[in-house]
């Protein structure tokens, strides 16, 4: 049953997604337990619930609330009485409504601005993610437009400039674009390039 109560604990939220992860790694009943877990969802390439969840990234709010909701439904599935905290889930929307549609917030930057702002209310938070965000992500005269995902490079936890993007389809037979980015910091440039 110990396996059990840490899943529970923090699933309620009464141990923090790092605490969580490092019961993965030391508890030996945790592991056995969740190793025995085979029947899996369809998005889960892994061949048990333990590898997967060793797997995840615990510093990103959508990879935590993705977890949560894993082990929650694994909890109900059992019969096993809980209480969701909710918490994930609401910060996990909340950065998701504060980015614009070209930047995927990196898990580092959003976890680093919550605990400096966890005092504020949902609103003000919001608010001052979205200013945050337009402060920290710059670019000289327009965003990137991204061909796939975005892929804002970071350089020591800081976002680099935007400073234009290419078209470089005539160098191979797909669509492709190099975006120019520059480290103020290091006075450096960075490429990243996507092909669809």
């Amino acid at each position: 049953m110990r396996g059990v109560d840490i899943i529970k604990q923090f699933v309620e939220g009464r141990i923090s997604p790092r605490a969580f992860e490092q019961c993965l790694h030391t508890d030996a009943a945790l592991q056995a337990l969740l190793e025995g877990e085979r029947n899996l969802p369809a998005y889960v390439a892994e061949p048990d619930l333990y590898l997967y969840l060793i797997s995840q990234d615990y510093e990103s709010l959508a990879c935590i609330y993705n977890v949560q909701t894993l082990l929650s439904e694994r909890l109900d599935s059992q019969g096993i009485a809980h209480a969701v905290d909710d918490s994930h889930e609401r910060r996990f929307t909340l950065a998701l409504n504060a980015q614009p549609k070209w930047l995927s917030l990196p898990p580092a930057y959003i976890a680093r601005f919550m605990a400096d702002h966890d005092a504020l209310d949902p609103k003000a938070l919001q608010t001052a993610l979205k200013a945050a965000i337009m402060r920290d992500f710059r670019y000289l005269k327009a965003p990137p437009k991204w061909l796939q995902g975005p892929e804002w490079p970071l350089a020591d936890d800081v976002p680099m400039v935007f400073v234009g993007q290419l078209d470089i389809s005539g160098l191979g037979h797909d669509t492709a674009q190099a975006y120019l980015f520059f480290d103020a910091q290091q006075q450096r440039f960075h490429t990243v390039s996507q092909r669809c």
